[in-house]
């Protein structure tokens, strides 16, 4: 999610936050159950207990890969820790910009989010950079 902090902010940003979330939730379970099938291939002897071990790995192998990238998209949405609270404000009373961004988001009766925290110090970086060339 890409976060322009020099536009009004989002009223709805976490409209997608529940979607992402039993997005990771099913895939989870798939993992699971992959990893119920290779076990069951492992401990029963049958003559499919390769196809089960194979598919249970398959299962819990694409599973996972899916779980990490729909779980980062899911980590923009957490909260912030006290240290990250810390810093936006002291970003918020250097910078203009950022600091009238935090005052929208208030208004709106809201805390920031990881996604926009990230945005602030990006943009607090490149303004940096800039006063530097």
């Amino acid at each position: 999610m890409k976060i322009d902090i020099t536009k009004k902010p989002d009223a709805d940003i976490c409209r997608d936050k529940g979607k992402y979330l039993w997005i990771c939730i099913i895939i989870l379970w798939v993992a699971i159950c992959g990893a119920l099938l290779m076990g069951y291939g492992i401990v029963v002897e049958t003559s499919q207990d390769e196809i089960f071990q194979t598919g249970g790995m398959v299962l819990f192998i694409g599973a996972s890969v899916l779980f990490y990238y729909f779980g980062e998209k899911l980590r923009a949405y957490k909260k912030l820790g006290p240290e990250q609270k810390q810093e936006l404000i002291n970003l918020s009373s250097r910078y203009l910009v950022i600091g009238t961004y935090c005052e929208l988001i208030a208004k709106q009766g809201r805390q920031p989010i990881f996604v926009e925290y990230e945005a602030c110090k990006e943009w607090a970086e490149d303004a940096k950079a800039a006063d530097r060339d």
